[in-house]
């Protein structure tokens, strides 16, 4: 095929075309294809801010441990350090359902082991 070249340029060579045929050979010949891949499978898989929850839980219980009794204030702003350690934004109006709970709860004695 040659085709017009302009003043002062100089013609490349064509490039043969390796596939004239119109189908490109497979690079799967004799595999099995293979199993399809998803990342939320249906066993095992949780809900959206479970994460969150779980970190919720743990700072709840670690405040009710160390904070039983004491005034809601001081509960409520224990949980909210808490949470906010756990990179966790409180939710004001729970973080005070929360604290009247454990400010309801009697004092743990100490522990002398």
């Amino acid at each position: 095929m040659v085709s017009e070249v302009s003043a002062g340029c100089v013609p490349v060579a064509q490039v043969p075309h390796i596939f004239e045929s119109g189908h490109a050979p497979s690079d799967t010949q004799g595999m099995e294809p293979l199993a399809a891949i998803s990342l939320a499978t249906t066993r095992g898989s949780r809900p959206a801010g479970w994460q969150a929850q779980v970190r919720i839980d743990y700072a709840i219980n670690k405040v009710a441990q160390t904070h039983r009794g004491q005034s809601e204030d001081q509960v409520a702003q224990a949980i909210h350090d808490q949470l906010r350690a756990l990179g966790v934004v409180p939710n004001g109006r729970q973080v005070a359902q929360y604290a009247t709970a454990i400010s309801a709860l009697p004092q743990l004695p100490p522990n002398n082991k």
